[in-house]
């Protein structure tokens, strides 16, 4: 992804706040326990969701585990974490993958504590928000969906896992 489209994204998540999320939308594809997770978000992963949501149904998708997975494959991100990854975090992972990726690499390893916690939460957000998923009642399909979101493509099983992450991708 170009340095231009990941700036144009930080300046839509710092205005998210200021957008209202659909509550029918969140309820109509997420169990109770799941739109809870959904709201726990922040505003700027919430209006991410929302946007990959969209995508998909404008693309025709209708598949109610691909609703759900868009709207909760960030979940691992923020919820549940003690020290959760926040938007500073977020442009500190993308210029560190551009110009130090050996770094990264090596602060998000396994047992990453303290500052670099956050770091570990970016490198294993899907396994992550797939467990919270699985907790709050999702399907294993939905489950599965939101833990490969970050494979290398050849590795997703499922075809609507590739769709998920192509639409991820861009939004």
């Amino acid at each position: 992804m170009s340095a231009l489209y990941r700036i144009r994204q930080f300046v839509q998540a710092t205005g998210a706040w200021r957008q209202p999320v659909e509550a029918d939308e969140v309820e109509r594809y997420l169990p109770s326990a799941a739109v809870a997770l959904f709201r726990a978000m922040p505003a700027y992963d919430r209006r991410h969701a929302l946007k990959v949501l969209h995508t998909l149904q404008a693309q025709g998708h209708t598949d109610a585990d691909l609703m759900a997975a868009a709207l909760l494959h960030d979940v691992g991100k923020t919820v549940g974490c003690r020290h959760p990854l926040r938007l500073g975090h977020r442009v500190m992972v993308v210029l560190l993958r551009a110009w130090a990726p050996g770094v990264l690499e090596r602060i998000s390893r396994d047992g990453a504590e303290g500052w670099r916690e956050p770091f570990y939460v970016q490198r294993h957000h899907a396994a992550l928000g797939a467990e919270l998923a699985r907790r709050a009642g999702c399907t294993p399909r939905t489950v599965n969906l939101i833990e490969s979101h970050e494979s290398a493509p050849e590795e997703i099983s499922d075809p609507l896992g590739r769709v998920l992450q192509a639409v991820d991708s861009v939004s």
